[in-house]
């Protein structure tokens, strides 16, 4: 009798831990069915001299990334919208945990961690010995990643537990690879085609001289060598090759600039996301670098990071590729409800709130270290936040969202928000072919159907493998 009670008393701390494993800023609700999301709420981490003597600690994300924000919303708004459906998944209920990955492998394998780690805490089944309220379910599958090198990272993991993975931003052609990514699916288009489409407007205009320029990850360095093969086809030839990051230091930078200072190329072809470029064009522009014919892959052709008025002189012109936009129904009010106070369910909403407006909400403000970050000034409409809370006015809670400029509220053209949407929608229609399925007719053993109130990771990554291979849409 003493082994047991014991047992159980080991058993309900180990709950109480783990059901607030992870990062403590999150997005999380409750639901029978639990999904996992990624989003870079940030744009990086700061830069920190680690002492090897002292206990690791972890790295603080800076930059407040709006649109990473309004991706975030995206997932709890088609999320929300299945709940309310009465025909898709009727009387199932939906949760969420939603992580920030900072645009670093390092963060998003923290919250992957704690997703796989939920996962084998719920295959324990606890509840059968103790009366866990605080119990999450498993994580059935997983939205995100951003970029390419991030998602391999979080879908090298996943795949070891057979847990679904939809990216909605993640175009590398090496995650088309199933022998080695056997459950990452996504709704945008492998790279593939993109590169293929550079060389054609290249030879289209007979540029027959170029630079070309890519991010030194898994994005970038595929992209760019299938560019490559592209442009020896067509007889197109390469001047210089570069490869660049938004961690390199300043000498790299400036041997990249200096090489394309002094090259005679008009074109440079570039493979890069946003923050791995901004250095770069950072300093082309000090040098005020003008004349060249920028070609942008989709990444970076529309970033916020980039489309600045001061680099305008330099990147104008700019020919880019991008994701085919598309309509959701109701987002735009769902944005505009954003409230730290109302959207309880929402951990990002009090730092969004005070990088939206430039001020601090006093209460509970010490549990969100992200929110004082070592930049001053807010950059509007520029996607980044950067303020110190030391120098910011107290929030009156009463500010009007619609009277801001933000890259949150550019509903215009919804890119990656659709494909967020739409990677929701697919996990869900897949969740819906588990729960109509007729017994004798089903995907496992002799035909047999999975308990969708019991639905484990593995067997929605199956049914995605057999019907739902991928929701992919065009780039324009």
């Amino acid at each position: 009798m003493m082994t047991f009670y014991s047992c159980c008393l080991i058993l309900l701390a180990f709950t109480w831990n783990t059901s607030a494993y992870g990062p403590n800023q999150r997005a999380q609700k409750k639901g029978e069915i639990i999904l996992g999301g990624l989003f870079p709420i940030h744009f990086g981490v700061a830069a920190k001299d680690q002492d090897l003597k002292s206990r690791p600690e972890s790295v603080e994300c800076i930059r407040y990334n709006f649109r990473g924000f309004r991706w975030l919303q995206a997932m709890i708004f088609a999320i929300e919208e299945i709940n309310s459906s009465p025909t898709l998944l009727p009387n199932m209920t939906l949760g969420y945990r939603i992580f920030d990955t900072c645009n670093t492998v390092s963060k998003a394998l923290e919250a992957t961690l704690s997703f796989v780690a939920q996962n084998k805490i719920d295959s324990l089944n606890l509840d059968e010995f103790c009366n866990c309220s605080d119990h999450i379910p498993s994580t059935i599958a997983v939205v995100g990643a951003t970029g390419s090198g991030i998602s391999t990272a979080v879908a090298n993991l996943l795949g070891l537990f057979y847990i679904p993975q939809v990216s909605y931003a993640s175009s590398s052609r090496l995650l088309s690879n199933k022998n080695q990514f056997k459950s990452f699916l996504r709704t945008i288009p492998n790279d593939e085609h993109q590169a293929t489409a550079m060389a054609d407007i290249i030879e289209y205009f007979r540029w027959n001289w170029v630079g070309t320029i890519a991010a030194d990850d898994d994005y970038g360095r595929p992209g760019i060598e299938k560019f490559r093969e592209e442009a020896e086809e067509r007889d197109i030839c390469i001047d210089f090759s570069e490869l660049i990051s938004q961690y390199s230091v300043e000498e790299e930078i400036q041997h990249v600039v200096q090489v394309i200072q002094n090259s005679s190329a008009k074109v440079i072809v570039v493979f890069s996301s946003g923050p791995d470029l901004e250095p770069l064009i950072k300093e082309i522009v000090r040098r005020n670098i003008t004349g060249k014919i920028w070609l942008a892959s989709e990444a970076w052709a529309s970033s916020s990071l980039i489309a600045m008025p001061e680099f305008f002189h330099v990147i104008g012109g700019t020919i880019g590729f991008a994701l085919k936009a598309g309509q959701i129904p109701g987002f735009r009010e769902f944005l505009q409800k954003v409230h730290p106070k109302k959207s309880t369910n929402n951990g990002f909403a009090k730092e969004f709130w005070e990088e939206t407006f430039n001020c601090y909400l006093p209460e509970g403000s010490k549990n969100h270290p992200a929110s004082a970050s070592f930049h001053k000034g807010h950059e509007e409409g520029s996607g980044v936040g950067n303020s110190t809370a030391a120098f910011r006015p107290p929030c009156t809670g009463e500010e009007n969202i619609t009277n801001v400029e933000t890259p949150y509220m550019d509903y215009t053209h919804l890119r990656i928000s659709y494909n967020v949407y739409l990677a929701v929608y697919s996990i869900a229609h897949a969740l819906q072919d588990i729960y109509t399925c007729t017994p004798g007719k089903g995907l496992f053993t002799n035909g047999s159907c999975a308990d969708i109130k019991k639905v484990e990771a593995w067997q929605v990554s199956l049914t995605f493998s057999i019907k739902h291979a991928c929701v992919c849409i065009s780039i324009e």
